[in-house]
């Protein structure tokens, strides 16, 4: 009863923990729709489309892998963590050097071809292409954390996350405007805030993802780029 009692409270913790995740970003929609105009909005929306496809492809499968296979051997608990960060890692590596060097041709291809807009739509893949990539590699982290029985480390790294992101989108938002306003640090603020650009969602989302990789450094410490290829094998076959 005592593992039954420990299995539900650890599934609660992670339960939350993404359901708040969702709950939040739900939250912060009305904001994005009063702030940013229909046309830039859609931006927003599309850019993230392309994240909840891209997300799972760089995953690889591995974190379901990585469990899957631990459950048979527990033995190689550490071999199995090295090969599934390792296989993320050079996928999402393949993808931001790919992203990054063909990003002209990614900003005019979401562009449809119409080429206004082009010098953000640039930044908009620089800046995605660095939170799928941070986003993915920090992946068997967190796995690591739940096959080592660490829910509470996992929710307050994902809390962590949730509470960056909220808070540099008031603060890119509402503060900075504010501040600007009342001419507080108005001149230093207005040498580089771009009112309602819509970049600076995608900006809180990249500082938020690279807080939870500084946080995940301990288990990223616990790595070793050891690549077992026969073990890469058993974990597919």
């Amino acid at each position: 009863m005592s593992v039954y009692k420990k299995f539900l409270g650890q599934t609660m913790v992670y339960g939350i923990s993404t359901i708040l995740s969702r709950l939040f970003n739900f939250i912060l929609t009305p904001i994005y729709t009063t702030v940013f105009a229909p046309g830039v909005y859609g931006v927003f929306t599309k850019m993230f489309s392309y994240v909840s496809i891209i997300n799972p492809i760089l995953a690889f499968g591995m974190e379901t892998t990585f469990f899957r296979y631990l459950n048979k051997h527990e033995d190689k608990k550490e071999e199995v963590y090295n090969n599934s960060f390792i296989v993320i890692a050079f996928l999402s590596t393949l993808f931001l050097i790919t992203a990054l060097v063909f990003s002209d041709f990614l900003a005019k291809y979401t562009l449809n071809g119409n080429i206004s807009g082009f010098a953000d739509q640039k930044s908009y893949i620089h800046l995605f292409a660095w939170i799928l990539f941070v986003d993915a590699i920090s992946v068997i982290p967190f796995a690591k954390l739940r096959a080592d029985g660490k829910p509470f480390r996992y929710s307050v790294i994902k809390f962590t996350n949730i509470g960056t992101f909220i808070g540099l989108n008031l603060v890119f938002i509402f503060v900075i405007p504010f501040l600007i306003k009342n001419g507080i640090l108005d001149e230093w603020l207005n040498s580089w805030y771009k009112g309602r650009w819509v970049g600076y969602v995608f900006v809180a989302n990249l500082i938020a993802s690279l807080v939870t990789l500084l946080m995940l450094l301990p288990q990223f410490a616990a790595l070793r780029l050891k690549f077992n290829k026969q073990l890469f094998y058993n974990m597919f076959g």
